[in-house]
């Protein structure tokens, strides 16, 4: 029922998360899918290894909780994460899209601290649904450090890299032009 676990998840607090990060690991993919879930809500540097196991989960939902899950633990534990970055990054070339997707989202809640991660796909790999997912991803992130990644996109052959690229300078105001008349 996932009313009431999702219920049960909202009345969770961080002095839970012991009970929750060996649900993690449990047999049953859905049981796995909620502790996941619940560590995105109250999990700290304690859930990262469990959260880091379940990027390699055979069921696409967990993985694609988990890569999420660790992007909210960031805001709680940054130091912790960013060290799993590359792991998640890892997760832009899965064969299921919702975890690509995911991994991005991820990723770009973690700011900053991806963008190297994210840099290092766009230079080694070719599959095209990862490059997309990181370009979305510095996106999303619309620093200047993400910018630094973008402007060599803007060339990239893949047509959804560059509007990627193209979309995060504009937004970002990096794409104007002042022409100054004397």
């Amino acid at each position: 029922d996932d009313e009431r676990c999702e219920a049960l998840v909202q009345r969770l607090t961080p002095a839970d998360s012991h009970l929750v990060i060996p649900l993690a690991a449990d047999a049953d993919s859905d049981r796995r899918w909620w502790a996941v879930r619940a560590l995105a809500l109250v999990g700290a540097d304690n859930a990262v290894p469990a959260l880091v196991n379940c990027l390699d989960d055979d069921d696409p939902g967990v993985r694609a909780a988990a890569a999420m899950s660790l992007g909210h633990v960031y805001r709680r534990a940054p130091a912790a994460v960013t060290a799993h970055l590359e792991q998640v990054a890892a997760l832009l070339a899965d064969d299921n899209g919702i975890v690509r997707q995911a991994a991005g989202d991820g990723l770009a809640l973690c700011a900053d601290d991806a963008v190297p991660a994210l840099a290092a796909l766009l230079r080694q790999s070719h599959h095209p649904g990862a490059r997309t997912r990181a370009a979305a991803a510095l996106r999303k992130i619309a620093t200047m450090r993400a910018a630094a990644v973008l402007y060599p996109l803007l060339n990239d052959s893949n047509h959804l890299v560059r509007m990627y690229a193209y979309e995060g300078l504009d937004e970002m105001g990096l794409l104007e032009n002042v022409l100054v008349m004397p």
